[in-house]
């Protein structure tokens, strides 16, 4: 086992006792507090996976009440032919976002939420080698180049769109992770990348990076040193929280209690830092062995409504004011299959 395949997990299924007391987890009645804002990521190109109008997705998710939806403005979608960029999927989200007056956080960068992580558009890989896990891909300045060019694309043609209150730079850029095949990107080009977003955006945009820290004991130094090097960069840092993650058939891996403690420091620096703290992914998606989505049952060991539920409540008392949930398009799928478990959990939660 490796354990960097799972550095972009934040793997909560237990917490040190004294957080629990008293807090019935299962039981939404009216002392139960949700996060100050509960948001979740849509991606279209997962909705493309799965066999589902995007659309008709996304104007689902919006009308579940979340506060911030998380976008990526996905390379190999808008791109497709170099120099020629198409932004008609991204302008309708925002779009339809706007008509709910939901928050929007889009990613910029080489690299945006959902496997494969790097979505480089074919004309660019067929020219580069975007492959490479021995140094940076920022390494070879024409992928810097074109990565740059590509940011300023971005910003420039969605900034004046009123719901972008955030830009993400990349996803996880500050780690080499082997879901993202190894591939990784320089503290130098991502600090570069910040500078950029920052100098192209509205007045009164903020800047997010997102963090994982390292399974199981968290004391990884690598995770120490990409939390503080985005706490000088960012407005706001988004860590990401997986509940159970299968590793073989009928083995998942859990946390130790170092791990939560890890996750309430972090909180704690943050806040003392004067940063917003986010949980940028908290899981409401199985994460089962060898599958991409498990999709033949609403619920599976690695997660379930009531699970995803409990672990939204349980990072609220942690202390973190936005959570948002991953795993949308997978609600609607099974909306759509008639399996509705899903979708009612999330509505009762966010209206918690």
């Amino acid at each position: 086992m490796n354990r960097r395949r799972f550095t972009s997990i934040l793997v909560q299924s237990s917490v040190a006792p004294i957080l629990l007391q008293g807090f019935k987890w299962n039981n939404m009645d009216s002392k139960v507090k949700r996060p100050r804002r509960v948001g979740t990521t849509f991606s279209q190109l997962q909705c493309n996976y799965l066999g589902i109008d995007y659309k008709e997705a996304f104007k689902q998710v919006c009308s579940m009440g979340f506060d911030v939806i998380r976008l990526g403005s996905y390379w190999n979608e808008i791109e497709r032919v170099e120099n020629e960029f198409d932004f008609q999927a991204l302008d309708w989200l925002l779009n339809e976002s706007q008509k709910h007056s939901i928050k929007v956080v889009l990613t910029v960068g080489m690299k945006a939420p959902r496997w494969p992580e790097y979505h480089f558009p074919d004309w660019l890989k067929a020219r580069y080698d975007t492959t490479r896990q021995d140094q940076p891909l920022d390494a070879n300045p024409a992928i810097a180049e074109r990565t740059l060019k590509f940011i300023e694309a971005v910003v420039e043609h969605t900034k004046h769109a009123r719901n972008i209150k955030y830009w993400q730079v990349e996803n996880e850029p500050l780690t080499q992770l082997e879901v993202a095949a190894g591939r990784f990107i320089s503290h130098d080009f991502v600090q570069q990348e910040v500078k950029l977003t920052r100098d192209l955006a509205r007045r009164g945009q903020k800047i997010l990076l997102t963090n994982a820290i390292g399974l199981p004991s968290a004391n990884a130094e690598h995770d120490d040193r990409a939390f503080k090097a985005s706490i000088n960069l960012a407005d706001a840092i988004g860590i990401n929280v997986y509940t159970k993650v299968a590793i073989s058939p009928d083995y998942y891996l859990q946390p130790e209690t170092s791990y939560w403690q890890k996750l309430q420091e972090w909180q704690k620096q943050l806040k003392e830092a004067g940063k917003e703290h986010w949980i940028a992914e908290a899981q409401a998606e199985p994460w089962e062995y060898q599958k991409l989505v498990a999709m033949d049952k609403s619920e599976y060991p690695s997660t379930s409504p009531s699970q995803a539920t409990d672990l939204v409540l349980k990072l609220n008392q942690v202390g973190y004011e936005t959570v948002m949930l991953w795993g949308c398009e997978y609600w609607y799928w099974h909306m759509k299959n008639g399996r509705n478990a899903w979708v009612k959990a999330v509505e009762q939660l966010v209206e918690a």
